[in-house]
Formats: C-alpha cells, structure tokens, sequence
C-alpha cells in the first residue's frame, strides 16, 4: 500500500529554524495495527525507511522505500516493495518523481512524473512517463511536498490547529488531493511517555513535539465523505516522527521507530 510523499515529508522534517530543514534517515518497523472484514488481512510485517537531505538554498532530495509481507486470512503471502526517489526544487517551481513498485520481487509498476511552472502558485504543467510522455496540468495554488510541509510546521510553531491545503507531490500519477491538517496541543519536552521508554528515541527527550494528523481527499470530482487515507504521528521539533499511524480505511499500519540518523547539512551561503 502506497502513502503519499507529502505525509512521509511532513514524518520526516520539521525547520530548526527559519533557513534550514533538519536531514535525517529513519527506519520503521512496521505492523498491522486493525484489519476491517473487508481487508481479509490476518498480519502485516514490514519496514519503512526515508531519507531527506537538502535546503533552502540546493532543493531537496528525498528517497523512500516501504516492504510489506500482508498475510491474507486464506490463501498466499503477498509482498510489496515500494520504491522512490524525489526531487523538489528550493524556488518550489520544480518537482522530480520517480517510483518502482515490485510485487513478490516481480516490477509491478514504474512512474517518471516532472511537473513545472512559472511561479510557487501558478498552475504547473506536468509530464507523466517517458518518451511519449502523457501530459497533465496542476492547478494554480497546489502546494509541492516541501511548500505544504512548510506551512504546515509554520502554523504548529504559531499555535495555529487546522490547515487544508491542495497539495500535489507526485506519488498518485496526476491526481491532486485536498490535504486536512490537525496540529494538536504543543508537547513539552519530556512528556511523552511511550518514548520515553524507546532507546530509539532517547535523542528527543529534550525536545517538544506536537500531535499531527492529516486526511487526504482525492479532488476527482467526485463527493469524498471519507478520505482515501489519513496519516497520524507525533512529530518533535527536530523532525523526528514517532507513533506512526497509516489507516487507509479498511485496515491500519502501526510504525514504530527503530533506527534514526540525524545529518549534517551544509548552510546556504
């Protein structure tokens, strides 16, 4: 199951200041958190891991890759690799995608996607594939994964709650979505006892943290009561995210923190 560029961002990076976003790799163990009727799932075991790095100044670079083995009630083990590399442009008028996504080792999928514009809100003109590449439009005011991103920790850093946002970052071909943003209550350093207790985690005992939940609304034309999927976590001042939660409506991942790397950015000049 895929999650979009922009919820793995805004698990990934937080500005430590102004100028600068924190870079750093993480790794998730990942696990079945509910199964509806539906979803005929028995387990899920996995990992995902990202790496960000860039600036304000260069761009920025984001590389991603989730395996999953889902466990059906009945019938075979199904495994899904999902791999992809980005690239956002620091004026916000360039974004780079690409993904492979393999099922059972066997390449299931690939996506190319370069879209462009003239301005940080004007509408971007997109290509999706190779050669013959299929052409799409972005409309005017769509944020890019490190615009929406932005904002969104700018408002949590402000005490402002609520955000929506028309956001595009590649991950579904063309597809647009509405993205409905909760910041929860400010974290005093400290305060959060299930990290408390994560070895993995001992780096962000002195840092504050807000709760983050966000909902993704397919702008299809179609009439959405409930979101194509929505991505909970605690998210610290640093950009470190804990306590994942991805629930695509008929079942739910848990990821839980298991390895984390922060790294040293050059400062724009």
């Amino acid at each position: 199951m895929r999650i979009s560029l922009s919820a793995l961002l805004l698990l990934a990076t937080l500005p430590a200041e102004a100028a600068n976003i924190a870079a750093h790799r993480a790794i998730y163990d990942v696990k079945l958190l509910r199964a509806g009727d539906s979803s005929s799932l028995s387990a899920v075991s996995g990992r995902l891991a990202f790496e960000i790095q860039g600036s304000t100044c260069e761009g920025w670079t984001i590389n991603f890759r989730m395996v999953n083995q889902f466990s059906p009630a009945e019938g075979a083990l199904r495994t899904v690799d999902t791999q992809s590399t980005a690239f956002e442009s620091a004026d916000a008028l360039s974004l780079q995608y690409n993904e492979k996504e393999y099922i059972d080792r066997a390449l299931k999928d690939e996506t190319r996607i370069k879209v462009s514009r003239s301005a940080p809100d004007a509408e971007a003109t997109g290509a999706l594939g190779q050669g013959t590449a299929e052409p799409f439009t972005v409309p005017a005011g769509a944020l890019f994964p490190m615009q929406h991103q932005l904002s969104i920790m700018d408002k949590a850093e402000k005490g402002e709650t609520r955000d929506t946002s028309l956001l595009y970052d590649g991950s579904d071909g063309a597809k647009v979505y509405r993205a409905i943003s909760f910041i929860g209550r400010r974290k005093e350093a400290g305060s959060n006892d299930r990290d408390n207790a994560n070895s993995e985690a001992k780096a962000l005992a002195a840092l504050p943290s807000w709760p983050v939940s966000i909902s993704y609304y397919a702008e299809d034309g179609a009439d959405q009561e409930t979101p194509s999927y929505q991505v909970n976590f605690d998210l610290y001042e640093n950009g470190v995210a804990t306590g994942l939660v991805l629930d695509y409506g008929d079942f739910s991942l848990a990821g839980e923190l298991t390895t984390l790397e922060i790294m040293t950015v050059s400062a724009c000049p």
